[in-house]
């Protein structure tokens, strides 16, 4: 297999269980989505990259956004078409960003998102391909969800879960590889970026947490008795304490408007 293959086949393990994954990863908050819709407008036509079952698709369609969502795992995409069914001019295509061939009433388009998933694309590449859909004025826009820790009870009881099987797994410390661009080319006139944090917070049962935790490919790869072992642990740290785990999260905003030639 070639690194490109592999990198490829690393991609798509998200889709393995399309129905876990919608129903543990955690949205994104409103703030954020404010944001978006203040810089564009609520009519706004959108391309939604690497969209996955449609989380972050769906609020923007709540807020009367139309457009293509691209996902290249066809039952992450067969979600996404559940999750956006009862919205009015939208579509899900199954397709790499990158390979994806608009159809002429899809574009120009005001605003390019990516939640969580931007670090699956060639940055430059992407950088090129969203200036392209955009209209003059548009709107690039990427996010991510990094976790963060309080200090509490329920904290010290998962340090020592983590302790016992491994504290590279601690998931509190997992933060995606944002790759958030550094510059952007020349030749892909944007304005200057920008960039805002969002905090907020989820709350997990312990059914949830562990559900949340099998989504991540350290935890899921892992050994069959390895990994119950370590989530039934998970899982009894949570009702010891309560039953509640609350995750606080910094929601990451990158984005950068197409300059008006």
């Amino acid at each position: 297999m070639s690194s490109a293959e592999a990198y490829r086949s690393r991609r798509l393990t998200f889709g393995s269980d399309a129905e876990l994954y919608e129903r543990a990863r955690p949205s994104y908050p409103v703030a954020l989505i404010d944001q978006l819709v203040a810089w564009v407008g609520p009519t706004a036509r959108i391309v939604d990259v690497a969209c996955g079952t449609g989380r972050a698709t769906a609020l923007l369609a709540e807020r009367g956004m139309t457009g293509v969502g691209i996902e290249p795992h066809p039952a992450m995409a067969a979600i996404a078409r559940r999750n956006l069914d009862g919205f009015d001019g939208w579509r899900i295509a199954v397709s790499d960003f990158e390979a994806w061939p608009p159809r002429p009433t899809d574009v120009p388009v005001d605003l390019v998102t990516c939640a969580q998933a931007w670090h699956w694309i060639d940055s430059d590449a992407g950088l090129f391909r969203a200036h392209h859909l955009l209209r003059p004025a548009g709107w690039l826009a990427m996010w991510w969800n990094w976790a963060e820790s309080d200090p509490s009870p329920l904290r010290e009881a998962l340090d020592e879960v983590y302790a016992r099987h491994g504290a590279e797994l601690d998931f509190r410390s997992l933060r995606p590889p944002t790759t958030i661009p550094t510059s952007v080319p020349a030749e892909v006139p944007f304005g200057e970026p920008v960039e805002r944090r969002y905090p907020w917070t989820e709350t997990y049962s312990a059914d949830g947490l562990v559900d949340f935790l099998g989504t991540y490919p350290n935890h899921a790869l892992l050994p069959a008795d390895r990994r119950e072992a370590l989530l039934g642990d998970v899982h009894a740290a949570v009702e010891g304490h309560g039953g509640r785990y609350v995750q606080h999260y910094v929601c990451h905003l990158w984005a950068a408007q197409r300059v008006v030639a």
